[in-house]
């Protein structure tokens, strides 16, 4: 039986990268509990309209605001409203907001910290395929985001994939649907190790990479952008499934992080962007795109 799963599971993967997810990422944020609850399905149908097929819940467990049964309430009925307006589901699972500082500490205790972490994953997701309609589900999102800093290390990045490949694994035993997990860049790896160090952990774990294209934090000026952009953008390799396009601009730091939408033609112009290699194509976020509070 294990066998079966595991060649379904293989099979999913390999069609999902060619499916080319025209996708919308959400990012629940406390501000959001208080927009009226109307308003939702006009969100999604307002997505949908624009030619989005899917909806990425970045998190569905993230500190103490969405962890309490009844905003993990709030969260099922916002998923089964977007399903209901024909948008496939990547759902989110465990975010913690100090994850950089725990990410920080020796291999080890590194390590620990992931072995909890898939516990809390295999939670989520056992928990949402029990309510969500499983056609509606099309992946697992991991919110844990891969930089060209911390796994320079080489002891850490085996930690890393260690757990990535178990998590991919075990989430596969709770539903057969690709694991996708997200990646930046911000200078402190030449653009060949980087993609080099996406493709050998993709390659092992089976975790699929969305990359950000940076040009909303604008860490790197736009040519240093594209040269990434272009290392991951070989077609016979496996370094990204796709990009994420940032559809905002920074005004803070990232301590304080505070962002704006595009302007009107700015928008117009990023949401016409398309992946290389027919990958997946995701924006981000929801809220940067509709006005919760008027959607339209």
């Amino acid at each position: 039986m294990r066998i079966l799963i595991a060649l379904l599971f293989c099979f999913l993967s390999s069609v999902s990268y060619a499916s080319d997810i025209d996708g919308i990422i959400f990012q629940p944020r406390e501000a959001d509990l208080s927009i009226p609850l109307e308003n939702w399905p006009k969100i999604f149908k307002s997505a949908k309209a624009r030619g989005f097929n899917t909806l990425v819940i970045q998190w569905t467990r993230f500190s103490d605001v969405f962890s309490s049964p009844q905003n993990q309430m709030w969260l099922q009925d916002r998923m089964l409203e977007a399903a209901g307006e024909n948008l496939q589901l990547v759902i989110g699972l465990s975010s913690d907001p100090d994850v950089f500082t725990r990410l920080m500490q020796p291999a080890p205790i590194v390590g620990s910290y992931f072995r909890k972490l898939n516990e809390l994953n295999l939670e989520l997701a056992q928990q949402w395929a029990k309510v969500i309609p499983k056609k509606a589900i099309i992946g697992w999102y991991l919110p844990l985001e891969v930089d060209d800093r911390q796994w320079r290390d080489l002891s850490a990045r085996a930690e890393l994939t260690r757990y990535l490949k178990r998590q991919v694994s075990e989430l596969g035993e709770i539903l057969p649907v690709p694991v996708y997990i997200s990646s930046f860049f911000s200078g402190n790896m030449t653009p060949e190790r980087y993609a080099v160090m996406l493709e050998s952990i993709e390659a092992q774990s089976k975790a699929h990479f969305w990359v950000q294209n940076g040009s909303g934090t604008n860490k790197l000026i736009p040519a240093e952008r594209d040269l990434y952009l272009d290392a991951i953008a070989n077609c016979s390799g496996y370094a990204a499934t796709g990009l994420i396009y940032e559809i905002f601009t920074q005004t803070q730091a990232d301590r304080e992080f505070a962002a704006k939408p595009l302007s009107t033609s700015e928008m117009n112009k990023a949401l016409q962007q398309r992946s290389p290699c027919h990958g997946d194509r995701l924006f981000f976020a929801l809220n940067y795109l509709i006005d919760f509070t008027n959607p339209k």
